[in-house]
């Protein structure tokens, strides 16, 4: 039975190309009507070769606006008698939200870090600016009809246009982050090309992220962390380290040495302990039971002053505070 209308809509949204009937032919007479949507344009095939072309409209199909179709069909006029053909339906609007990314890290040179391997993502937005064009290339020879298809087949081409632009615009990946909207402006001059010939034009490209190696990351964050940390705050962590080992020795065994020792590691303890008790201890030469000089009784009052203010800053508990006290006194 001949088709009296002929259109096609794009429900789900996401098909560049649809073909109507999805297989073989269909049957049309004259009086035959055709309606294409806004954002759509329709193109005639017979014998697999593109006939006429239709914008946005409803038609009545006849010799005066199939004149390509009639002379294929060798016909003054179409008669009652129907004839065998398939429309395709190419969307014109602008698919966003399409997807590209490096499916393997990208080798960048670094001027800090050397070689590097990077890790790209972003969105591409195109629109079809040739709809012939796009039916004898990628349609005809591809068959590249979705959305899906347009990423997948397009993906390796933006990758590699992102490879080479890379090394134009920057030596470091430390600046990155400001060139981010250079690099895409790049990749959409450098896919110009690769996207027209094929009656497709790419409209918009992001890059939403350039991922660094776990180890080079690592290195930018302690870079950045020793920058933003100024005279104050390092003096700052190094009151709560020490507060932390006084808190750990508190609860060893043995002297108030040992304890710091224990606390902060055999290295930094040794030089905190040693500092935290000044001379307290016996000196070289000096007999075990021997008091400690006048010197060594002011570093305790000095270490005991030290411990209180610790307190008061709420580093320490009362608690950790008797119990330095108890020792450092213990060694007087």
């Amino acid at each position: 039975m001949p088709w009296k209308v002929v259109e096609y809509q794009n429900v789900a949204g996401d098909e560049i190309v649809a073909r109507v009937p999805p297989n073989g032919t269909m049957d049309l007479v004259s009086g035959s009507q055709l309606i294409v949507q806004e954002g759509q344009y329709a193109t005639f095939f017979h014998d697999g070769k593109p006939a006429d072309g239709f914008r946005a409209g409803r038609y009545n199909l006849s010799t005066q606006n199939l004149p390509i179709l009639g002379q294929l069909l060798k016909l003054v006029t179409l008669s009652k008698s129907p004839f065998r053909s398939y429309v395709y339906f190419v969307s014109l609007n602008t698919f966003t939200d399409l997807g590209w990314g490096t499916p393997q890290p990208v080798l960048f040179r670094d001027k800090e870090f050397r070689n590097v391997n990077l890790r790209a993502h972003g969105t591409f937005a195109v629109r079809v600016s040739n709809p012939k064009l796009l039916m004898q290339t990628l349609v005809g020879t591809q068959g590249v009809e979705t959305t899906y298809a347009v990423e997948e087949y397009f993906r390796k081409i933006i990758v590699s246009r992102f490879t080479q632009s890379l090394p134009e615009l920057l030596t470091t990946i430390l600046d990155l982050p400001q060139h981010y909207s250079q690099i895409a402006s790049l990749v959409c001059q450098r896919t110009h090309d690769d996207f027209d010939q094929y009656g497709l034009e790419l409209v918009d490209l992001v890059v939403e992220s350039v991922t660094l190696p776990p180890e080079v990351q690592q290195a930018i964050d302690r870079a950045a962390g020793a920058r933003a940390v100024g005279e104050d705050e390092l003096a700052r962590y190094e009151r709560v380290a020490r507060a932390d080992a006084l808190r750990d020795a508190a609860q060893q065994p043995g002297g108030a040495a040992e304890g710091l020792t224990a606390g902060l590691g055999i290295g930094a303890g040794l030089g905190v302990a040693k500092d935290m008790l000044g001379d307290l201890g016996p000196q070289q030469g000096q007999a075990p039971g021997r008091q400690p000089s006048t010197g060594g009784i002011e570093a305790v009052r000095a270490r005991l002053k030290e411990l209180k203010g610790l307190v008061d800053e709420g580093l320490i508990t009362q608690e950790d505070f008797e119990a330095q006290k108890k020792r450092l006194l213990d060694q007087v």
